[in-house]
Formats: structure tokens, sequence, C-alpha cells
């Protein structure tokens, strides 16, 4: 299913419609992502009304309460900063480029494309690529050592969790742990499994994830504060 979006004084909405909505609602959710939700019966000309009417005294509201919720908008123009390991780099937009997403001499390199959605999408094939390379790398020092395995480990654009762990031992990472500093990406890996010892966050969990990774608090509150910025 392919997802809606409104952009407005350069923010893009995602829209979210439920048949049980009564009301139109404009949010930011637990992952920083700006959302509109509504009814399914309510025209996308009336939501666009809504939020030009809305969304600047709602952005306003949004950093007096939480001002590293923010996240960058991308345009995917040439020059813009895009994040990998906790590192910024930019993209260059250069015509005779075919193909996907290349990263080259400490740049983003891209064709030119009339339409953004598919540089959005080439910067989510690469970073997968490139965070399932470094799950390859490291994940399997992390289980030796805790002394678990997850029987399955996925990748997804999670919109809201950074890892995931099911009761069928199956590990799921987001992807946009590839953009995060090496030290989250750790934290996040050791906390997923420890899920295999303890499938809850009792005190006995947060134990196991400090006997394997000191000062992960740290790490965590990194995590909540700055994980609006680590987007494509």
């Amino acid at each position: 299913m392919i997802n809606d979006y409104i952009a407005v004084e350069g923010i893009r909405y995602e829209v979210r419609r439920n048949a049980r909505r009564k009301r139109v609602a404009i949010g930011l959710d637990g992952d920083n992502r700006f959302f509109i939700a509504a009814p399914v019966y309510t025209a996308r000309g009336e939501l666009e009304r809504i939020l030009r009417e809305n969304s600047a005294s709602f952005v306003d509201k949004i950093a007096k309460k939480r001002p590293h919720s923010l996240a960058v908008e991308h345009k995917y123009e040439d020059g813009e900063l895009f994040y990998f390991r906790g590192e910024q780099y930019p993209l260059r937009v250069k015509s005779g480029i075919a193909g996907g997403l290349r990263f080259d001499g400490g740049e983003f390199l891209t064709g030119l494309f009339a339409d953004s959605e598919i540089v959005r999408h080439n910067f989510e094939a690469w970073y997968a690529h490139r965070l399932r390379e470094l799950i390859q790398a490291e994940f399997p020092a992390w289980c030796k050592r805790i002394g678990v395995g997850p029987k399955k480990v996925e990748l997804k654009n999670v919109r809201t969790l950074w890892g995931s762990c099911s009761s069928l031992q199956s590990i799921t990472f987001s992807i946009r742990l590839a953009l995060v500093p090496p030290p989250l990406m750790e934290y996040v890996m050791i906390h997923e499994l420890c899920h295999l010892l303890e499938m809850n966050h009792s005190a006995k969990f947060w134990a196991h994830v400090g006997r394997f990774c000191g000062g992960y608090e740290q790490r965590r509150a990194e995590l909540k504060r700055d994980g609006g910025k680590y987007r494509w």
C-alpha cells in the first residue's frame, strides 16, 4: 500500500485514514513524523485546506514543547545533507548518472529525476543494503557474546520503532539504523537480543542490557532526543 502525503510549508504530512475516526486531527507520532488523521470520506482538498490554515500554529506548538522533534524535510536537491553512520554527507544531483543512488568520495550521487519520490525510494534501498551489510558484520559477535540468537532477522522501514523482538524469536530492525552513530546502533542490537533473555522491560531486562552495554541510558536518551533527524 502506497502512503499518501500532503506537503505544507516544507513539512510533509502523512494522510492516515480510519473508518472509525469522526474528526480530522493533526499530530506528530512517537517517531517524530507529522500526520493528519481523518475519516475515510474526507476529501483530500479539505485536508489540504485544514493544513494550510493550521500547520504553522501546530508546528509552533511542537517547537515549544518538543524542540528536538522537528525533523528536516528533504527535498532531494543538490547540496542537501544526509546522514550515514552518524555523519552527514552531501547529495550531488548530476545528469548522466543512471540507475539508483551511489555513494562515492564522501558524497551521495544521483541522476536527475522529475519525481523526488524516486530519489527518496533510492535512498531507502541504499540504506537497507548498507544496514544489511552492517548487521551481517556486527550482529553475530553480539549474539555469541550474549549467548542468544534470533530465528529470523528482518529489516523494515519501521516508522515508530528502532527495533523489535517477537515471542517467536524474530528480530526486526528499522532501516534508519544505518543513519545513526555506531554506538546507538550497537545499543539497539543489544537491546533486542536481551529481549531473548527477558521478553519485557523489567528491572531484570535492563540489568541484562546494562551488563552488555555500559552507559546505555545515555545512548537510549540520545536516540529519543535526536531520533527525528535521522531520516532520508
